[in-house]
């Protein structure tokens, strides 16, 4: 009755299953399952199926690939995600966007650009500001 299970606990969606806390720096690939939250730093690529959540105080720095994003934090490099983007009012982007759904806050920052397609591509095309295009 009181004993421990032998059973792992099944993962819930919306639970975080990492924390990478303020002041806190990452350099290199960083892959997960589920969902993770970054208050702390990353220098390099980032790529799940879950959730990537970006505190205020979080800073990524490389490529993100995931399947839902919700910034609060700063973002220099292009996100691909497979269902949907959300930056928040305090959130700060500078590159582009690949996401079937994207949310972006009165406040929040981009400069880049947005595509919404059903199916992530393999590269998001750079802009090359030809009007023509």
């Amino acid at each position: 009755m009181f004993g421990r299970s032998s059973r792992k606990k099944a993962i819930r969606h919306d639970e975080i299953t990492a924390f990478l806390g303020a002041g806190t720096q990452y350099n290199g690939q960083f892959d997960f399952q589920g969902t993770v939250r970054i208050d702390g730093g990353v220098n390099g690529d980032i790529t799940s199926d879950g959730t990537l959540v970006l505190g205020e105080e979080g800073f990524v720095e490389g490529r993100i690939r995931v399947g839902t994003l919700i910034s609060n934090g700063r973002i220099l490099g292009d996100v691909e995600a497979s269902i949907r983007v959300t930056l928040n009012k305090t959130s700060r982007m500078e590159g582009n966007i690949c996401a079937p759904s994207v949310v972006i806050e009165e406040g929040a920052v981009i400069n880049g650009q947005v595509s919404m397609e059903y199916e992530p591509r393999a590269q998001i095309p750079q802009h090359t500001g030809d009007a023509t295009q």
